[in-house]
């Protein structure tokens, strides 16, 4: 739909904000049942987003040099590290209100 009136880059570039919103408010709201407003938990979150992906970069930078990983697992090496680092730091930084209430839904 954005791609042949914007061009490739332009299209990614607002596919990737609308789907980081997205994800804000689903974590938000689902997730983690926060509920929080959103100026307090935006600036936190999207730290965390720009820190997962330089971790993601970084990694895949320094495995790319290391001549015994195959190119193909380097994205799978890196999901394994990242996806529970942004779950962690948006569990106990960003939304961090919510320390009780997955506990009480499971009957912890």
């Amino acid at each position: 739909m954005l791609l042949a009136p914007t061009g490739a880059t332009i299209a990614m570039a607002v596919g990737y904000g609308a789907t980081s919103l997205l994800s804000l408010t689903l974590n938000n709201h689902w997730v983690f049942k926060a509920h929080a407003q959103f100026k307090s938990v935006v600036v936190k979150y999207y730290v965390t987003y720009l820190s997962t992906w330089a971790l993601s970069t970084l990694l895949a930078g320094v495995l790319s040099h290391l001549s015994m990983v195959n190119d193909h697992l380097i994205p799978i090496f890196s999901l394994i590290i990242t996806v529970p680092t942004n779950f962690l730091l948006s569990k106990f930084w960003v939304f961090k209100n919510t320390s009780m209430k997955e506990a009480q839904r499971f009957g912890n």
